[in-house]
């Protein structure tokens, strides 16, 4: 059986019927699987969006689109004149998997001269959004966003969204949020700028553009004789700029959910990004009442594929 295309597979979510024209200007090799991109958009445009959403991404020459979650915050979408009477440039980012046999990330994944400055079409989808639906967010006291690999996508525009409402006195002061992050273990040194999102993460976070907590989880695969002993799992502490970011060795458990939430689950929303098993298992338990017993419409979540 072949395996369900973007469109198969959301063809029962929201979608935007307009297709938008942007333009390829900036690209960002993060590592040997990701790239990140900028799209921006002509004429002083506004494409509208919740943080959260994906992008169908039509790319020259392939007819099918290709599906991908918006990174960066609605509020860079639009073009709104600065303090300094300048209007910036509005843009779409995009992390982007690479996928030899995704036909529009393969076109993407093209030498980064051949792709630049190209237009590509996008079409705004998707309901795994920020605010939630049917929850005011001036009455929450936790956020709780958790992410395995590149379901951190969707977080990361969650995230600055949520940074953005605070400004905007959109939620309470007290309301904390934290951000659960777990990526494989790229091994010694670690360099940050090779981590996705990792450098944005500690920054919103360390200069309090968000309140809360960030907790990084590195894992990595376990030959035999590690899964009898893990004792050699240590934590440890990965330099962001003279950040000091402390990691756990292991994968994100129900126990460290249900600390975040502490005692304010009838005041809380999680958010759950990652492979489908890590999400279904993870959602499970938040709403079982052998669980965490949190009502099913506080506990959002998507699967990546």
């Amino acid at each position: 059986m072949s395996k369900e295309s973007h469109l198969e597979r959301t063809a029962k979510e929201p979608r935007d019927e307009r297709l938008h024209t942007v333009t390829i200007k900036h690209v960002n090799q993060i590592n040997d699987s990701i790239r990140v991109f900028q799209l921006a958009i002509p004429n002083q445009k506004t494409i509208q969006f919740s943080a959260g959403q994906w992008l169908d991404v039509y790319v020259p020459d392939v007819s099918k689109a290709g599906g991908f979650t918006i990174t960066s915050a609605p509020s860079v979408a639009v073009a709104q004149q600065g303090p300094d009477g300048q209007v910036p440039q509005a843009y779409l980012e995009l992390a982007i998997q690479k996928s030899p046999d995704n036909p529009p990330a393969a076109w993407l994944w093209q030498p980064v001269p051949v792709i630049m400055n190209a237009e590509v079409k996008v079409r705004v989808g998707g309901s795994f959004v920020w605010p939630p639906a049917g929850i005011d967010v001036s009455s929450l006291r936790k956020v709780v966003l958790v992410a395995g690999g590149v379901g951190i996508n969707p977080l990361i525009s969650i995230l600055t969204a949520i940074a953005d409402d605070w400004k905007h006195g959109k939620l309470r002061e007290s309301c904390e949020v934290t951000m659960l992050y777990s990526i494989k273990d790229p091994g010694p040194p670690r360099d940050v700028k090779n981590m996705l999102f990792l450098e944005r993460l500690t920054w919103l976070f360390a200069e309090r553009v968000v309140r809360g907590t960030f907790r990084l989880f590195l894992t990595r695969p376990l030959d035999t004789n590690q899964r009898n002993d893990v004792s050699n799992m240590e934590d440890g502490m990965v330099n962001c700029h003279g950040f000091e970011v402390k990691f756990a060795s292991r994968r994100i458990s129900l126990s460290d959910i249900a600390s975040a939430v502490g005692d304010d689950r009838d005041s809380a929303v999680v958010y759950v990004c990652g492979v489908p098993t890590m999400t279904d298992e993870m959602v499970e338990k938040l709403v079982s009442n052998d669980g965490l017993g949190m009502e099913r419409d506080r506990v959002l979540f998507e699967k990546w594929w």
